[in-house]
């Protein structure tokens, strides 16, 4: 079986030749992302920051709904090589929750797609290029009496080049599980907190299992997972795509808090090792990384599989 050229790339160069050959694939994007913005002046959406975002999920409880680069194209009917197949049906309910009027719902855009000077070289040409692609039809869908949220809350690493600040992105985040109950809905093969200290300040763990891959198909039964084993005043934190985004509106209509945390234990393990690329993390599935084959190895960790409240696969 021929190996993924992320895993050749990675295992064979040095990390900053691929990072600049990273960069060089980016630029035909980004040229035409460049040339399509030119003299064209759109109005830019309005953002609470990632500080402003925790105070309001920790004191006023409310939800978040995370729409990346991937939810954004799934959106607007791109079928991505990802995790998750996409479908009209998935498209059309990313489409409502992004156009909630619920006011305990937090949204989230990526920020880097309006203003990326903090983001490094890589970051910087790719939501440009997000920009050229999408900008124009995100704001039809925005209300600009709306302050949202910063989607790249939950990537507090990778794409900055400023480590001390990094570091403060992951604080003010762990102040969100503080003392708290919290259960992880995420897929089967993500593992979030394992081998980490990221929820070490969180009262209790417990998660709830979903399919790794197109687990948007069965977001009915994860959600009736989710009433029948968890209770309404934990913290329900989401890694599961797009169905992350979808679940958090629905669990916060049904009177719960839920955050979609995406991305963040990778970052948070990478951030730990000082990785300059997304690169592959032991037994978990980190679809960017390029390798995904050993996540499904055996977990004999008692405490992990003590944390397991369900399995919906």
């Amino acid at each position: 079986m021929k190996e993924n050229w992320k895993k050749q790339l990675k295992e064979h160069l040095p990390d900053r030749v691929v990072y600049l050959y990273l960069l060089a694939r980016q630029l035909p994007g980004f040229a035409a992302a460049c040339i399509r913005d030119w003299n064209q002046e759109a109005p830019k959406l309005r953002f609470y920051d990632d500080q402003e975002t925790v105070d309001m999920l920790i004191s006023e409880k409310k939800s978040l709904s995370r729409f990346g680069d991937g939810e954004i194209r799934w959106m607007f009917g791109v079928d991505l090589p990802s995790f998750q197949s996409y479908s009209p049906k998935l498209a059309e309910e990313l489409t409502r929750v992004f156009q909630s009027r619920d006011p305990n719902l937090l949204i989230g855009i990526p920020r880097g797609v309006v203003d990326s000077r903090n983001c490094n070289l890589y970051a910087k040409m790719h939501w440009r290029t997000i920009r050229g692609e999408f900008y124009s039809r995100i704001l039809l869908l925005t209300d600009r009496e709306r302050i949202y949220c910063n989607a790249s809350i939950t990537r507090p690493y990778m794409d900055y080049h400023d480590r001390q600040a990094s570091a403060r992105r992951f604080e003010n985040l762990r102040r969100l599980w503080q003392g708290r109950d919290i259960v992880i809905v995420e897929g089967e093969k993500s593992k979030l907190g394992v081998g980490n200290d990221l929820f070490s300040n969180a009262a209790s763990l417990r998660r709830i299992l979903c399919p790794a891959t197109n687990a948007y198909e069965k977001i009915d039964a994860i959600e009736t997972a989710i009433r029948t084993h968890a209770d309404k005043d934990v913290l329900l934190l989401a890694a599961l795509g797009p169905t992350a985004t979808v679940l958090a509106a629905r669990m916060c209509t049904a009177g719960y808090q839920m955050v979609d945390i995406g991305h963040i234990d990778v970052e948070y393990i990478w951030f730990l090792r000082g990785d300059l690329l997304r690169k592959p993390i032991a037994g978990k599935y980190v679809l960017e990384s390029g390798v995904t084959d050993d996540a499904g190895k055996s977990e004999e960790d008692p405490q992990y599989l003590a944390s397991i409240l369900c399995r919906v696969v």
